[in-house]
């Protein structure tokens, strides 16, 4: 329910509903013209390289990348690097199990597991399944950290359907171990979330986020309308809907 209704208030699914409601009623009101050439301008807009490096600008500001030396100040404390699933890749045929991580979870991973051999530290891997399937996102990560990777995992989490859920089943986990530091790995456009949602589950977050896009140098085709840059604004999109969603969630 949580998927369909993201789906139905982001981009591209917003733009068409706005689009049908403005052409509905455009022979009779101007609002629904207006409304009708708003969700087309958007639309282009949204989907710009540029429009879309603009929007998580400050998402990249407010997190930089991870100074791995920062384990000279973690220490004597416990602490792991916990790396969040970002999706996974459904019917798959070259994949015994007709699975695979998504484009976001495999960086992540990959990331993690540098992480983990400069720093030191052990890996946990947090992600179920809510589109069903064979294996959980957590268990795919595991896969790639210790058959291609060759890190060990410390703890699999494969039960969460959502961010709440990663950081309240991972600090639950993790309390066995009394480890009250995580070094977490996601996108940077998802960690003010993430940590939100990490801090609130009793933990010390140490942000380390990847995919930074905004400091590319621009190209011509970042001002034409594509595939990536839609992507990109949606993923800003949701997060700042998600924020809300989580702040409403807490007052209630």
């Amino acid at each position: 329910m949580t998927n369909l209704a993201a789906a139905l208030i982001l981009p591209p699914s917003v733009f068409f509903v706005l689009l049908a409601a403005g052409l509905f009623w455009g022979g009779r009101y101007r609002w629904a013209q207006w409304l009708a050439a708003g969700s087309l301008v958007a639309f282009a807009l949204l989907s710009l390289n540029v429009v879309a490096y603009a929007l998580v600008q400050p998402f990249e500001n407010r997190w930089p990348p991870l100074d791995p030396a920062i384990t000279k100040r973690l220490a004597p404390e416990p602490a792991v690097i916990v790396v969040l699933g970002g999706g996974r890749t459904l019917g798959a045929l070259e994949y015994r199990e007709r699975e695979t991580l998504s484009a976001a979870s495999s960086r992540r991973t990959i990331y993690a597991a540098q992480l983990s051999e400069r720093m030191g530290l052990p890996v946990a891997v947090s992600g179920g399944k809510p589109g069903g399937g064979v294996l959980g996102e957590a268990e795919l990560m595991k896969n790639l950290l210790e058959n291609g990777l060759r890190r060990t995992v410390m703890l699999v989490e494969n039960a969460s359907f959502d961010t709440r859920q990663n950081a309240l089943y991972t600090a639950k986990a993790l309390a066995r171990w009394n480890i009250r530091t995580v070094v977490l790995v996601t996108d940077v456009t998802h960690m003010p979330r993430a940590a939100r949602a990490f801090e609130a589950a009793g933990l010390k977050v140490v942000p380390a986020p990847v995919n930074f896009l905004a400091s590319a140098p621009l190209q011509v085709t970042d001002f034409m309308p594509s595939m990536g840059g839609l992507e990109l604004s949606r993923n800003v999109l949701r997060e700042l809907v998600g924020a809300l969603w989580y702040a409403i969630r807490e007052a209630i």
